[in-house]
């Protein structure tokens, strides 16, 4: 019975492994993607409030 459950997690393991090697670069350029877009907005938040700083201080 311990054999069977220890065949199993390594099977189990490298299976996980395997999935997680051809799923990861999909994942990456999605981050990336997420990345750049929150960067983005950032930086439109940031000259919003900087132009209206500088309205508020004329």
């Amino acid at each position: 019975m311990r054999k069977g459950f220890f065949n199993g997690l390594l099977a189990g393991g490298l299976i996980g492994a395997v999935v997680t090697m051809f799923m990861t670069p999909q994942y990456k350029k999605e981050m990336v993607q997420d990345t750049r877009q929150v960067k983005n907005r950032a930086r439109r938040v940031i000259k919003g409030v900087k132009t209206m700083a500088e309205d508020w201080m004329k």
